[in-house]
């Protein structure tokens, strides 16, 4: 039989390992805490892109360092989608009035500059920048790139219709600020250089316009739903016609007024 002795060792033996049980528990559970740790700083070793698109440059290198700690670092750039662009124009404070969502647009790329693109516009801002004293706002436009032509960075000249007028008669805005001489300071001439003298009075008749878009003029003659007066030649004499302004896109004027027709000859100059 044992001895008391030996009981008591046994027990303090079994208490032992027990003791030594629950040691190795909590130091398995410490270990596992660790791996976890090490798993999770593992996965955010790897960089991951938000979203599905096309690495435009790369600015780290394999082996360099980054860290929370520093300030944010630029790590890639990313485009998304390259099949649809944003094209970023400045419209200045006198055109913006008339600028607004929905608009459609044409714009041009030096990479491409017989090529025509066509655009909407998306937002306009209204907050504002001054450059050199000149106030602009930033205006944004959609356009499609299914063929990848266009590139991110590109410069762009754009035009934005804020207003299409169609099967409208157009004239040479020279027209519309010709005055001809009076009769008593006109110089004489001989009837053939009268007839070479007519024919530089004339750049062609009104032309009709299909489609067109433009801008009014700042100068107050060519105002938008002013008046004015043009001058056509009728049997060899310059005859006034009152017309009413219209849209303009820089080169021709929109104007309508009785006794204009297709095929009336304007006057523009009378410089020879």
């Amino acid at each position: 039989m044992p001895s008391k002795a030996d009981l008591s060792t046994t027990e303090a033996s079994a208490e032992r390992a027990a003791a030594e049980v629950l040691s190795a528990e909590a130091a398995i559970e410490q270990a596992q805490a660790e791996i976890n740790i090490i798993k999770s700083n593992l996965d955010k070793s790897i960089i991951r892109s938000p979203v599905d698109g096309i690495v435009l440059s790369r600015s780290i290198d394999a082996g360099q360092t980054v860290a929370a700690s520093y300030s944010t670092p630029e790590l890639f750039v990313v485009a998304e989608d390259l099949s649809q662009m944003k094209l970023e124009v400045t419209v200045a404070e006198a055109d913006i009035g008339r600028v607004e969502s929905g608009q459609s647009a044409t714009f041009q790329v030096d990479a491409w500059p017989d090529r025509t693109y066509q655009a909407e516009v998306l937002k306009v801002s209204y907050g504002s920048s001054e450059t050199d004293n000149v106030v602009t706002y930033e205006t944004e436009l959609s356009a499609s790139n299914e063929d990848l032509s266009l590139r991110p960075g590109m410069t762009a000249t754009a035009d934005i219709h804020v207003a299409q007028h169609s099967d409208v008669l157009l004239v040479p805005i020279a027209a519309l600020r010709f005055e001809p001489t009076p009769p008593d300071q006109a110089p004489k001439t001989s009837s053939k250089s009268n007839e070479s003298f007519l024919s530089k009075l004339m750049p062609g008749p009104p032309r009709r316009g299909g489609s067109g878009s433009g801008r009014p003029q700042n100068d107050n003659m060519l105002e938008r739903g002013s008046g004015s007066t043009i001058w056509i030649l009728q049997d060899n004499r310059p005859s006034p016609i009152e017309v009413t302004i219209g849209l303009s896109d820089g080169r021709y004027t929109e104007v309508s007024g009785d006794g204009l027709n297709v095929g009336s000859e304007v006057i523009i100059s009378e410089s020879i």
